[in-house]
């Protein structure tokens, strides 16, 4: 799983990197006031990017922020009484999972991020103690790179508690790869059973594509130039990160 993740761009790197592919890019809602650099949690608003026509994604892209923590088209109660951690989707069961299925058919989102954030439990760790926190994330090929991109997905459902449709997002998390599986240096134990997926720009561009490769895009768990881990103590966080409020 992964249940929290972190961006360090504003809104105008985007618009550039479209720009130099020929993609009209455009935002469907105003920038939210919030740092540059900042951490997301399950139920935060953050960045997603989809296809404006999902038949065609090179006509066209729109960024948005909507909620983390998909909410399914079927769910017509509360918001708080939808209890499915649907932060994550497996990759072996996304075409196939009640919750997922439709969105994977037709409603596939890029979310971008610049690394994401695991735990495990240190040397003679016990419980009540602190986890170890890592970031993961790459080595970028150039400034664009910097930018990575889970592979998403987003309905729209009509809970009794919410006005007005509620937009929400996942993605896709399968079998570890090799940062994960090694077993710790100082611990012999892997860092986690699970790993999302995270793609290029190029491969993002193809899992937008209904008519695309599709989950087969996803079943290599290794990203481009290989994952680095960096220890990151929360309480070593340069910026302050206040919450945001849940819709």
């Amino acid at each position: 799983m992964c249940n929290e993740y972190r961006l360090r761009v504003s809104r105008g790197d985007y618009d550039s990197v479209f720009a130099e592919l020929g993609i009209p890019f455009a935002w469907a809602d105003a920038e939210p006031n919030r740092p540059v650099e900042r951490s997301f949690r399950p139920s935060n608003r953050a960045t997603m990017i989809r296809a404006v026509d999902p038949t065609d994604p090179s006509a066209g892209l729109e960024g948005m922020e909507r909620r983390w923590w998909m909410v399914p088209f079927f769910h017509k109660g509360p918001v708080s009484a939808w209890k499915a951690m649907c932060t994550n989707a497996r990759l072996e069961t996304v075409d196939t999972t009640a919750a997922f299925r439709e969105p994977y058919k037709r409603r596939r989102a890029l979310i971008p991020l610049t690394g994401f954030i695991e735990y495990d439990e240190p040397p003679e760790w016990k419980k009540g103690d602190a986890k170890r926190r890592w970031e993961i994330s790459w080595t970028p090929r150039d400034e664009a790179d910097r930018v990575r991109y889970f592979a998403g997905l987003w309905d729209v459902a009509h809970p009794s508690d919410h006005e007005g449709p509620l937009e929400s997002f996942t993605f896709v998390t399968g079998a570890p790869g090799t940062a994960f599986s090694t077993p710790m240096v100082d611990t012999g134990k892997p860092l986690h059973h699970r790993q999302a997926r995270v793609l290029t720009l190029a491969q993002g561009l193809e899992w937008l594509r209904l008519d695309g490769s599709g989950k087969a895009l996803l079943e290599d768990p290794e990203t481009e130039g290989g994952f680095v881990l960096s220890e990151r103590p929360r309480e070593a966080e340069a910026v302050a990160e206040p919450s945001l409020p849940k819709p």
